[in-house]
């Protein structure tokens, strides 16, 4: 049997044929610009999101190689840079740290480096470069900025440099100079050249200053790998291949990489790529679908002629793939432009220092041209299996609807009403109602859920979790750090002087302190009863909670309140116990919160009752009741100790028994009409203490204004873009349905059916999908809605939810206006033609 090459002449037919149907191919590459727009923003959002978190976690973390090897001596070092894995390197010796009275408030470690140890550290020279000779220095300029020193090279930096416990002081050069964020690592680094290190340190021996514990000149060995992947075993590997038993370190940036560190992460952003590509098959395949049914005489014609199935299944494939490669390109480049534009707004909910970086990942395109291929495949496959299934005779006779078999005679005693027939048609192709009814429905749903969540934020509840009063001065994110890491300085806090400042401010009412102090609980039988069936349970790669036994001890915080802050405990705040003002005031009771334990639920150490001994304060007090571990939100710290938790007692008592206590913050209650000028005299009294934040109530106001803004950008932006989709899906299936069906309508004019009567049924037809919209809307969507959004809003911060019809109320009039000027439109557009035209048309 000879086989005959006939490719050509089938890809002719599929373009002619596309050719002949422009108006059907403007919609599909509409739709397919649209899907692919979608993934394509969803891709690049979320990556450029996962690299712009590691980028932050890099600059925490202090560079962005894999690895270091720490504590080297000069025979190590070199057995070590020689190792065939490591692919790159750098070398940083420690010399000392500066000890200024300047710098007292941050630490500035003094380091050789060479430049492979910059360039990957985030270091960027403003001017200058490193040092070369012995009395050259490079400093941030922010460290310049406290010492008073120009940034200016060749300008003089008096410094006191300790190594290993002695002080040099020393007048340096400056040979270069950057910027840097003193709150992250890498923030407080000075450079001095290799004479220096030769003059000053090359004496000291490594190994003893490892057993003192200073470690000046012992060398670190910082190292990049092939990959990112398993890094720790590489670095056993190096180990044990030179036999060196040194101490290690795998930069944690790449194992705690934001998003794609735990899956469900991901969970959302898989979920709208679901509901865009179903939203996306259903506009694509109700179009592909209409158009072989319209087209269907002449696929019978073709199969007349000797073409096979497999060959119509291929001219709509080849339709597809060209409609699609030109809707991907530009979906692609709108999508990527689109996913850069959200990214800055999505990023700027992290409460971190954030720095955007945009991912260029071939990923992005990839992935979303594949997903976006596949939408349209699966659209355009079963369409083409009904035109290479239809027989020749089948496809004369078809009318676009289905009959003959199974089909009822309907009777009437009243004559054929107009509304009757209009709902018996819409139930005459099925398969195109329920795709109309369900890309509307989903595109209704998805709005109202969005919408419903963002009428959930509230403010009120936003500024309660900050501020109690109209304004606050309080400790800033540099200080906080400092209480993190249990380095309190006696300055980072408000002072006493500036409280009695405020205090005589005309117009300031009131002023409540919160004062706070670190310390310790003992892990005591009770603790333990709790922590280790979490510790047995854990991951063995993430051992928190046995280091924390192994410790001996937990972290808690302890917080001394004015009496203004006791109005603002919530019954809704209290798990257990009660909360009465007057006892409290005795200082014989103290408030602790649940025990925060990362993933597992927040659970307590201690009842309502029991005695609670608190070292630091040399006394034992009654737990009064226990909080929810974010009571109080706005008067602690806002962080969290893992397995430990908060304590407040009377700020009077704190006074008393804390030495070493700070005052955390500082707020303030004016009388509104005086509001502008204490607004100055506050301004005036903070702005010279670089430690200090000054914020009023508004100030909070506009931030969750601009949180609630960006949700609406995205969440509407995104919901609009289904219902275009939907609205789309509707457009066409009304026209072609007018259309595919030209030659029935002929008929029944023929036999006595008025043009007013004729488009009275169309009317009818149209509102009754509407109807059906409406009531599935009204029914299922409105459960729907109120599981997710529900769901979604019980699990965000700062949301009260509540029910909203006000959406699905709104969009049925826009439906029914749209419905009409469609229905309208077709029948303009199908009156334009006599009945005797349309009734010789051969489709």
């Amino acid at each position: 049997m000879v086989r005959s090459s006939n490719g050509g002449a089938i890809s002719r037919i599929a373009k002619r044929s596309l050719s002949a149907n422009r108006s059907r191919n403007i919609i599909i590459v509409s739709a397919i610009v649209l899907t692919t727009l979608l993934i394509t923003t969803i891709f690049t959002t979320v990556l450029s999101m996962n690299q712009s978190m590691q980028l932050v976690q890099m600059k925490t973390a202090g560079s962005d190689f894999h690895g270091s090897f720490k504590y080297l001596n000069p025979e190590e070092l070199q057995k070590l840079e020689s190792h065939p894995s490591i692919k790159d390197y750098g070398k940083s010796v420690l010399v000392g740290e500066a000890v200024n009275d300047e710098l007292k408030d941050y630490r500035i470690e003094i380091d050789y480096s060479d430049m492979s140890t910059i360039e990957h550290s985030f270091i960027h020279f403003i001017a200058g470069g490193l040092p070369a000779a012995e009395n050259e220095i490079v400093m941030n300029t922010w460290s310049l900025d406290l010492l008073g020193v120009p940034h200016k090279i060749g300008a003089t930096v008096d410094l006191d440099v300790d190594i290993d416990g002695k002080i040099l002081s020393k007048p340096f050069v400056l040979s270069g100079y950057y910027e840097a964020d003193k709150h992250i690592a890498m923030a407080g680094m000075a450079f001095v050249s290799e004479p220096f290190v030769q003059k000053y340190i090359s004496h000291i021996d490594p190994e003893e200053s490892k057993q003192t514990g200073s470690y000046i000149n012992t060398t670190r060995l910082d190292v990049m790998f092939s990959n990112s992947i398993g890094i720790e075993k590489k670095i056993q590997k190096v180990l044990s291949d030179t036999g060196l038993d040194v101490s290690y370190g795998v930069n944690w940036a790449y194992s705690s990489v934001g998003l794609f560190s735990d899956p469900i992460n991901l969970l959302p952003y898989g979920l709208l790529v679901l509901i865009i590509m179903l939203s996306g098959y259903l506009l694509i395949y109700n179009i592909f679908h209409i158009s072989v049914v319209r087209d269907i005489k002449f696929y019978g014609l073709l199969k007349t002629m000797g073409t096979t199935p497999r060959q119509l299944k291929k001219i709509i494939s080849i339709q597809a793939n060209l409609l699609y490669a030109v809707g991907m390109p530009i979906g692609l480049a709108l999508g990527y432009g689109m996913g850069c534009w959200l990214t800055p707004m999505l990023m700027s909910f992290s409460t971190e220092n954030s720095e955007i970086s945009y991912s260029f990942s071939p990923l992005i395109f990839v992935g979303a041209a594949l997903f976006s291929y596949i939408t349209v495949r699966i659209a355009a496959s079963r369409p083409g299996r009904t035109a290479a299934r239809i027989s020749p005779v089948e496809a004369v006779k078809f009318a676009g609807v289905n009959g003959g078999k199974g089909r009822k005679i309907r009777k009437s005693l009243h004559g054929a009403k107009l509304h009757r027939m209009a709902f018996a048609n819409l139930f005459r192709q099925k398969k195109k109602l329920v795709l109309m009814l369900a890309s509307l429905s989903l595109s209704i749903i998805l709005f109202s859920v969005i919408y419903t969540v963002i009428s959930s934020f509230s403010v009120n509840k936003y500024l309660n979790a900050f501020i109690s009063g109209d304004y606050v001065v309080k400790a800033n994110n540099g200080a906080i750090e400092n209480i993190r890491r249990d380095e309190p300085q006696a300055d980072v806090g408000v002072s006493e002087e500036l409280c009695q400042a405020i205090s005589a401010i005309d117009g300031v009412t009131s002023l409540d302190k919160v004062y706070y102090s670190g310390d310790t609980l003992p892990i005591d039988e009770r603790l333990r009863k709790v922590l280790e069936p979490i510790a047995a349970n854990e991951n063995p790669e993430e051992p928190v909670t046995t280091s924390i036994l192994k410790s001996g001890a937990v972290s808690i915080q302890l917080h001394g309140i004015d009496r203004g802050w006791y109005d603002v405990i919530q019954k809704s705040d209290i798990v257990s116990g009660s909360f009465d003002q007057e006892k409290f005031e005795t200082g014989n009771y103290v408030l602790i919160t649940e025990t925060t334990l990362r993933e597992i639920e927040d659970i307590t150490y201690y009842e309502p009752g029991d005695q609670i001994k608190l070292g630091s304060l040399g006394k034992s007090y009654e737990v009064m009741a226990v909080l929810k571990s974010d009571a109080l939100y706005a008067a602690g710290t806002q962080f969290f100790n893992v397995a430990g938790f908060k304590v407040f007692l009377p700020a009077n008592e704190m006074r008393q028994h804390a030495e070493d206590a700070i005052i955390l913050s500082a707020t303030v209650h004016i009388d509104p009409e005086k509001e502008a000028q204490v607004g100055n005299a506050l301004s005036s009294l903070t702005n010279s203490n670089q430690n200090l934040t000054l914020k009023s109530r508004e100030d909070y106001k506009e931030e969750m204004k601009g949180f609630i803004r960006i949700f609406q950008t995205v969440g509407y932006g995104l919901s609009f873009i289904i219902a275009f989709i939907g609205i789309l899906n509707y457009i066409n299936t009304i026209l072609t349905g007018v259309i595919s069906r030209r030659n029935e309508f002929a008929i029944l004019e023929s036999v006595g059916m008025t043009r007013k009567q004729l488009k009275k049924m169309l009317i009818y037809e149209g509102l009754y999908s509407i109807l059906f919209t409406c009531l599935i809307v009204g029914t299922v969507g409105i459960y729907i809605t109120y599981q997710i959004a529900r769901g979604i809003s019980e699990n965000m911060a700062f949301t009260v939810f509540h029910m909203n019809p006000i959406p699905i109320l709104s969009v049925f009039p826009l439906l029914i206006g749209i419905s009409l000027i469609v229905t309208l439109a077709a029948y303009k557009s199908l009156t334009k033609a006599t009945i005797v035209e349309r009734l010789r048309e051969v489709e």
